[in-house]
């Protein structure tokens, strides 16, 4: 279990409909200690796995009665967000914690009445939600999406209650400067998740598949999203083509971490920051971002692999 998605809110009512409430989302566990992760399949059950990576969060205010965002706050973003989740032997979640790097904190345990599973729609999909429903994680299982060395995740605080912050995050074992490839070329293949708030303040969540194509001698990526889909309730899904991006990403040799500029179909732009990971760059995942103005807002996280 991990986190996921953007930059809104929604009513967590619905959410608990759709969720199977079962252990850990599917697969072997984990163990490690902060910045000793290596990898999910050198993971250890009935033990904790701890993560650090890259967030963003921003506050934001939601009508209850209109069930329409109000109002979104400032992006605020840093390297230092952490996550530690433990797991029983059988492979199920009992606790989870996460710190983003701006210092909003959650924490789920089953003792405390908090509920584990995954969502019916996407079994992929881990989710915790607290007992009083005003908080809940939503994250990319790396065992269902056959990662390795991240995961990527969102939250919400504040569910129902009007306001709160709501964030993403990309976490795992990230990759040396000096073990990126400095030749050759690779197509890194994934999935985003995201959370899109649109100008009339209707909130989304979204998701859409991801390919990177990485050229090591340049330092270079050239990323484009595509077949974007948005959802209300987590029950069914419409097209948005508006919202697929491309965007060219580049890194500096003696760094792990490229950014860039991304353009959607719909004319907007925004900014993508993320890292390679595992041992030679088999991974890359971060996160993206797009600021139109107003209540308009596009956000979210992304994994894949080569």
């Amino acid at each position: 279990m991990m986190k996921t998605k953007t930059g809104m809110t929604l009513a967590i009512l619905p959410l608990a409909v759709m969720l199977t409430a079962c252990g850990g989302g599917g697969g072997g566990s984990s163990s490690a200690t902060l910045g000793g992760f290596t990898s999910f399949t050198a993971a250890a059950r009935n033990s904790a796995i701890s993560l650090s990576g890259m967030s963003q969060e921003a506050s934001y205010t939601y009508n209850t009665s209109t069930s329409k965002v109000a109002s979104l706050g400032p992006i605020s973003s840093g390297d230092n967000a952490t996550a530690s989740i433990t797991y029983d032997s059988s492979g199920n979640t009992t606790t989870a914690q996460y710190t983003s790097a701006n210092g909003t904190s959650l924490n789920f345990s089953r003792a405390n009445g908090d509920i584990f599973g995954y969502l019916r729609i996407n079994n992929n999909i881990d989710v915790a939600i607290s007992a009083d429903g005003t908080k809940y994680i939503l994250a990319a299982n790396p065992h269902g999406f056959q990662w390795d060395y991240q995961t990527f995740g969102t939250w919400v605080t504040g569910a129902g209650t009007g306001s709160g912050q709501v964030g993403f995050s990309s976490m795992g074992a990230t990759t040396s400067s000096a073990n990126i490839p400095t030749t050759g070329a690779a197509t890194y293949s994934g999935y985003t998740g995201g959370r899109y708030s649109a100008a009339n303040g209707d909130d989304y969540f979204t998701s859409s598949s991801l390919t990177a194509n990485a050229n090591f001698a340049n330092r270079t990526l050239a990323v484009t999203s595509s077949n974007t889909q948005v959802t209300r309730d987590l029950l069914s899904a419409s097209s948005n083509s508006n919202l697929n991006f491309t965007g060219s990403l580049a890194y500096n040799s003696n760094s792990n971490q490229f950014t860039g500029t991304i353009n959607t179909t719909g004319n907007q732009s925004g900014t993508l920051t993320g890292q390679f990971y595992g041992p030679t760059a088999q991974e890359i995942g971060g996160l993206f971002t797009i600021d139109p103005a107003g209540l308009e807002r596009y956000g979210g996280a992304f994994g894949a692999k080569r």
